[in-house]
């Protein structure tokens, strides 16, 4: 029988823009390696295990596009609704041969009616993705993600081989720095999404989706992304317009990480995947630079 310690721990989250919360299991155990894991899902043997029970707030800001069917004069009408500060792009597929697959691009804060004038209630599926595939990369520069006077080192560059090889982070950036450095706009935009309700770190799956963050549409259409943010530090909401060296949060080492760091990307729209593009950062005397792993940035702004 699997040994169980209950914990007398709860952890609640307070923020002034949620007010639900719900009460979350982790289990924490040591695997066949003496290595400490932690998952939402007990172990498959029997191990001694803590039951972290803690209460967790939802204080992320990241809505969902939206899609209705609307009765019309005994006809039906399909509508999506785009809450998001950020285009999508919404492929809609169906067994229907009256409903063609289609690809529909819908722009921020936009409704707009995809099928008209069906004579049955449609059954379809539909799946969704940020940014307009038809933007494109003005090539600007970026501002070094913080205003620290103190040296920081990038531990992790374009194509790094321990989580730097597929498309979404082919071409980010990891910045080792100290807990609760302050991080800030590399570039001017409008913030479209936040998460800042996670508190601990892993290597396992358990916590690739978990990192809190802050995300920042620019004019081009493409969208940075600033991750592993500590916990309860983000002072931006969504649909605020940031400019260069605003403060947005600070740094952490939340979901899947290491150690404390913050992971600079900037994505766009491809083909309905979400793709890193390069990027540099201008220095202190102006001039432009790639960043590499190993280089020491020794002043910010």
């Amino acid at each position: 029988m699997r040994v169980l310690k209950h914990i007398a721990l709860s952890l609640i989250i307070l923020l002034s823009n949620s007010s639900s919360v719900k009460a979350n299991k982790v289990y924490k155990y040591k695997d066949e390696k003496g290595q400490w894991v932690f998952s939402d899902k007990p172990p498959i043997k029997e191990v001694k295990t803590q039951e972290l029970i803690y209460k967790q707030a939802s204080p992320e800001q990241e809505l969902s596009p939206k899609i209705y069917v609307v009765p019309h004069n005994s006809l039906y009408n399909v509508v999506i609704k785009n809450p998001l500060y950020i285009p999508i792009e919404i492929e809609i597929n169906s067994a229907d041969t009256s409903i063609a697959s289609q690809y529909v691009v819908i722009q921020a804060n936009q409704s707009k009616t995809l099928i008209e004038s069906l004579t049955q209630k449609p059954d379809f599926n539909y799946r969704w993705v940020t940014g307009d595939p038809k933007a494109q990369v003005d090539g600007s520069v970026y501002h070094f993600p913080s205003n620290t006077r103190r040296p920081l080192k990038i531990s992790q560059s374009f194509h790094g081989k321990f989580s730097h090889f597929q498309s979404p982070n082919k071409y980010a950036v990891d910045i080792a720095m100290p807990v609760g450095t302050d991080i800030t706009a590399a570039r001017e935009g409008v913030i479209v999404s936040t998460k800042d309700n996670f508190h601990i770190s892993g290597k396992t799956r358990y916590f690739v989706d978990k990192a809190n963050y802050v995300k920042v549409l620019h004019s081009d259409g493409t969208f940075a992304t600033y991750a592993h943010l500590l916990q309860g530090t983000v002072v931006v909401s969504v649909g605020d317009k940031v400019n260069v060296g605003d403060k947005l949060a600070r740094s952490g080492s939340s979901g899947y990480s290491t150690g404390p760091h913050l992971h600079f990307v900037v994505r766009k729209n491809v083909g309905f995947e979400l793709n890193s593009i390069p990027f540099q950062f201008v220095g202190e005397n102006g001039l432009n630079y790639t960043p590499q792993a190993g280089m020491l940035i020794e002043k910010q702004h």
